[in-house]
């Protein structure tokens, strides 16, 4: 009788320390909307300060536009993204605000 007693015992001690635990937890979702929106545009569609910075640029002025692009960020700013083709398999990509400065990253 004791050994009954005993062994139920441990088999309900066995089996409440075996139950799976419910734990609760609250899961935040934390998400941040950095949209920008790439156009691509034509070489000749720059704007006028751009062109001349390039044109003034000796390291960059000898190789032809392979690609032009207008970057709109979230906050309402935008900048030119223009690749050039310098007869790599990496092609050369430089920033240039509206005002035609380069954007150094």
């Amino acid at each position: 009788m004791k050994k009954t007693i005993l062994m139920s015992a441990m088999l309900f001690a066995g089996v409440a320390m075996a139950a799976p635990q419910i734990t609760s937890s609250v899961v935040t979702p934390m998400s941040t909307l950095m949209q920008e929106e790439k156009v691509k545009i034509e070489a000749d569609d720059l704007p006028v300060p751009v062109k001349v910075t390039i044109t003034a640029d000796e390291a960059i002025n000898k190789f032809p536009i392979a690609e032009a692009w207008k970057v709109t960020l979230a906050d309402g700013t935008f900048h030119f993204l223009v690749t050039f083709e310098n007869g790599t398999e990496e092609k050369l990509s430089k920033k240039y605000n509206e005002e035609g400065v380069e954007i150094v990253a």
